[in-house]
């Protein structure tokens, strides 16, 4: 009878049933734990020394600058019975699984940019500053933490850090007196005065008195009894107070010692308490004969004091180190023996009237209210303060580049990639153009140039500009910046590898080609484009929204602007309505260039490549199995039934002949071909053939020139992202 079997037994019955076998078997050992104790290794893991560094200097701030680890011997098992449960002392961690917390990103995860700003505010809030002034001085700071510190102490204080005083000794001598000091006070107060760098030194004091007047008491009230509820007490044991009580638990007596308390205790507070006094020298400082920077605060705890009496001490230490450095006299002594003097330092906490920046007033009123001036502009001003830095014209700075890229430009004439480069410029239609448009810019502000495709016009008269510019720059040194609009990101991609929020442009660019809505965000932050000279707007007959705003803008600024020229470049069909836009000006028309195209069609090419599309593969329409049986049969009957018959109508699809139909349109083509054709599903792009099509351009033995480029149209990513991993996995295109 198995355990559970005796446990119904027990339930049912009131007296356990006799077993009916003659010997009883030995009853099996009960296992209470059904999961046996199993031990795992215990192993040891070892952080970097750069994160021990870090964890130690956390421990340090958490637990005072004291704190120290202890050796690891000290370290025991307090009652965890590790040996029970670990292999301790043997083996190599062995990793049997793993699992990437990183991919489980939280959405409200603070990144490491934001924890240490938040270290650096609690920091900065430890010297009794505001937060809100801690986080202004830390953005004027630029996340400095030692430079924000100097700010705030400089605005509660009223102090100008940057004033230096005349007639002062050398460093070397400065130098030397703070060496001299520093070692008189190791010598006096040992272990309260430490160094933590050159420029921060930190005494620790035991300010009594400070500790007794906010000193908390603790009181224990008596506990009220229920009047509803009053029960008797019972007595206490007599033999339990001379002794152990034989009756023990069962005992009607009460069990405690006769103490009883008729009066609310009371505790004084008892924890140590350590005041600490920070002394920093900031950068450049002449010490002795400036003050220092200091900060009085509690190292153990920070809610003791007011953070208000605080900064009133440190005020009431700065006043006597700015007494002593008139005279050149070091301070630190003076200053901490001052702290010792009870009946100043209280006299400070409660007749001092100094006043410190109200949380309710930011630090830099100034900064606000020239903010506040500029809001009948855009938003994005107040956001783009780095953006309006960089855009700050030195023209100095410009005329001394300018002159160096002149200097390159006469020099790259006589290389000769450069003269084969301008023998291909001077092959296109727009070459015979350029001394007139050169003219026309010097007489008009205003031009529209019309050409067909392939004349040159997106590529070559910007450089026709900048080209005249280098050349003549020895005679007229101005300064040129050219700046060339495209309606779309693919089209400035193609001239000069520029597309929006991508700047490739340097202080040394003098011909930008972008896009239109990279141009009408520069008008934004520069109405009035002051460093441009030539701004040209390619294919202006699309008449975008954005090319239309843009030529409405160009309108009136080049009222304004005399000395910029606006170069409009349109199709043949429409020029004369930009110029009747801009007030008739003129207009010059560049001759087209037609290139030899040769076209071949879906039928050609598969038949040209012996291309075979599988019967049952994903680009062939489905066919019935007795349309597949006889597809055979009816190939080598079809051309007979294609002469008997006449050709299809022109009206009829492809996707709707039956096979002798498609021979009969289709008589020059092979019958593998035509089998191809029949068997298509138009629905579909055939990738497939489009890798077959390109492998044999690149590899086919054939008359077509392999130099170049392909371009290949499809209709979305996902056609243009499939293609190209079939491609990266083919021997031919792969770019390994």
């Amino acid at each position: 009878m198995d355990n559970y079997s005796k446990q119904l037994a027990q339930d049912i019955f009131l007296r356990e049933p006799a077993d009916a076998r003659i010997r009883k078997q030995k009853e099996q050992p009960q296992d209470d734990d059904p999961h046996p104790t199993l031990k795992v290794e215990m192993q040891t893991i070892r952080l970097h020394p750069d994160s021990q560094k870090f964890v130690l200097e956390t421990l340090r701030y958490i637990h005072g600058p004291d704190f120290k680890l202890k050796s690891a011997s000290l370290y025991k098992d307090k009652s965890s019975n590790l040996r029970n449960r670990f292999w301790m002392e043997r083996g190599n961690l062995v990793v049997q699984g793993g699992f990437d917390y990183s991919l489980n990103t939280k959405p409200d995860m603070k990144s490491s940019e934001a924890r240490l700003r938040e270290f650096a505010l609690a920091k900065l809030e430890r010297y009794n500053f505001h937060k809100a002034h801690c986080a202004e001085a830390l953005e004027m700071a630029a996340e400095n933490l030692d430079l924000a510190l100097e700010i705030l102490f400089s605005k509660y204080y009223k102090i100008n850090l940057s004033d230096k005083p005349e007639n002062i000794p050398s460093s070397s001598e400065l130098l030397e007196m703070i060496n001299d000091e520093k070692a008189v006070l190791e010598s006096i107060y040992d272990s309260q005065f430490k160094v933590q760098d050159c420029n921060v030194w930190r005494v620790k004091l035991k300010l009594d008195y400070l500790t007794k007047m906010y000193a908390k008491k603790i009181v224990i009230p008596k506990k009220k009894e229920d009047s509803n509820f009053k029960t008797k007490k019972k007595e206490i044991c007599k033999l339990y107070l001379s002794g152990p009580c034989r009756f023990g638990a069962k005992c009607k007596f009460l069990h405690e010692s006769k103490i009883e308390s008729t009066a609310p205790c009371i505790e004084e507070d008892k924890e140590q308490i350590t005041f600490e006094l920070e002394i920093r020298f900031p950068k450049g400082s002449v010490y002795p004969y400036e003050p220092p920077l200091l900060f009085f605060l509690l190292e153990t705890r920070n809610n003791l004091i007011p953070g208000r009496t605080c900064l009133l001490i440190t005020s009431k230490l700065l006043e006597e180190a700015q007494n002593l450095a008139q005279d050149g006299i070091p301070s630190i002594y003076s200053i901490v023996e001052l702290l010792n003097n009870e009946d100043e330092i209280k006299n400070c906490i409660q007749f001092s009237t100094k006043e410190f920046p109200s949380i309710t007033e930011p630090l830099f009123p100034q900064l606000i209210e020239s903010l506040d001036s500029n809001d009948h502009k855009p938003t994005h001003y107040n956001k783009r303060d780095s953006q309006d830095r960089k855009n700050i014209i030195n023209f100095d700075e410009m005329l001394k580049e300018n002159r160096d890229l002149a200097k390159r430009w006469k020099e790259k004439r006589t290389n000769n990639r450069y003269n084969k480069m301008m023998s291909v410029r001077e092959n296109l239609p727009a070459w015979q153009k350029r001394a007139d448009i050169l003219n026309a810019m010097k007489k008009s502000q205003v031009i529209v140039i019309s050409g067909e495709t392939g004349c040159g016009k997106s590529t070559q008269v910007p450089q026709y500009i900048l080209d005249d510019w280098l050349r003549n720059f020895s005679n007229d040194p101005k300064h040129v910046e050219i700046v060339c609009t495209q309606p779309r990101r693919i089209s400035a991609i193609g001239v000069a590898e520029r597309i929006r929020l991508e700047s490739k442009v340097s202080s040394k660019t003098r011909l930008v080609f972008c896009t239109t809505g990279i141009l009408l965000r520069r008008l934004e932050y520069d109405p009035q484009l002051s460093s441009v000279t030539h701004v040209i707007v390619d294919e202006v007959h699309e008449r975008s929204e954005e090319s239309d705003f843009l030529l409405l803008i160009l309108r009136d600024l080049i009222k304004v602007r005399k000395d910029l020229r606006v170069i409009l470049m349109s199709a043949t069909l429409n020029a004369d309505l930009f110029s009747d836009y801009f007030d008739n000006v003129p207009v010059l028309e560049i001759p087209g260039r037609t290139f030899p195209v040769e076209q071949v069609f879906l039928e050609e090419i598969m038949d040209i490549t012996n291309y075979i599309l599988e019967e049952n593969g994903p680009y062939a329409r489905k066919l019935k199995k007795d349309k597949k049986a006889d597809l055979e049969i009816e190939i080598e009957t079809s051309d007979v039934r294609s002469e008997a018959s006449e050709p299809p109508k022109i009206s009829i699809r492809d996707e709707n002949l039956t096979l002798s139909q498609t021979l009969a349109r289709y008589p020059k083509c092979n019958k593998l071909t035509c089998k191809n054709m029949y068997l298509m599903d138009v629905e579909k792009i055939n990738l497939e053939l489009v890798k077959h099509v390109l492998t044999y351009i690149v590899e086919g033995d054939h008359d077509w020139p392999k130099e170049g480029a392909i371009l290949i149209f499809l209709p979305g990513i996902g056609e243009i992202m499939s293609l190209h991993d079939q491609l990266a996995e083919s021997h031919t295109f792969s770019p390994k």
